[in-house]
């Protein structure tokens, strides 16, 4: 819960221009990703940002199941977690991840990464077009 609202917060004060739609679990985050009731109209998302400790399920498990399926393999998938553990990168890595941050603890330095991310990935990089 803490988490999400750190979040929330730092996309607030950061200029990003997409939408955004926050997912409390990993379930959640499926049933969107795959326009299941309720998310029957919801959009494809152009960047995913996953927290590896969710409620429901891990977030290696969700980025399985991602990159696993035609559809949705093509999102780039950033995991943005407090673990520094080597084995968790190359876990994420070896899922293939598109990008692995530790997330600072700082408020401001998240707040930077945040708007990094936005920067680079909805900015400067050229996503997979949408099907």
């Amino acid at each position: 819960e803490s988490d999400t609202m750190l979040m929330e917060e730092a996309i607030k004060n950061t200029a990003i221009a997409n939408s955004v739609h926050i997912m409390h679990d990993a379930a959640l985050a499926i049933k969107f990703l795959n326009n299941n009731t309720p998310y029957e109209d919801a959009p494809r998302p152009d960047l995913i940002l996953l927290d590896l400790n969710m409620p429901d399920f891990n977030g290696f498990e969700f980025l399985r199941i991602v990159k696993e399926d035609p559809r949705l393999s093509q999102i780039p998938v950033i995991i943005l977690s407090t673990s520094n553990d080597p084995k968790d990168i190359q876990e994420s890595y070896k899922l293939h991840a598109n990008c692995y941050i530790v997330k600072p603890v700082n408020f401001m330095k998240f707040k930077k990464v945040i708007s990094v991310i936005n920067d680079f990935w909805l900015g400067i990089a050229r996503l997979p077009p949408r099907e």
